[in-house]
């Protein structure tokens, strides 16, 4: 009901979820170690929901597209912290729609945010 209603999860994925040996294959497929801090969450949204606010993440984000379509808006421009206030005033945005299959790539401290 939630989902249906517009709602949004997030599941990660924990060493001992059944996922986790793809996870540390795409790791060593990008070269990484699994101490530089990757993770993999998986998200579930229902329709017209905004699966994530505007944020930047610490670490680069690919984003793979299973199923449906997610709009998202991704910063065009300046990288790392600033004010929230001082985004949408000093920032340009790309949007960007996946689709099933697509593959996104944001590198860290680009500002993102998603929606269904």
């Amino acid at each position: 009901h939630y989902i249906a209603q517009g709602g949004s999860i997030v599941i990660p994925v924990t060493p001992d979820d059944y996922l986790h040996p793809a996870k540390l294959q795409i790791e060593r497929a990008f070269g990484l170690e699994e101490e530089t801090g990757t993770s993999v969450n998986i998200y579930h949204s229902g329709p017209s929901a905004v699966a994530l606010n505007v944020h930047y993440d610490s670490w680069p984000v690919f984003v793979l597209q299973l199923e449906g379509e997610k709009e998202w808006v991704i910063q065009d421009g300046a990288f790392g912290e600033m004010k929230i206030e001082e985004i949408d005033a000093k920032m340009m945005w790309r949007n960007v729609t996946l689709t099933e299959g697509d593959l996104l790539y944001i590198p860290k401290g680009v500002h993102h945010a998603a929606t269904t």
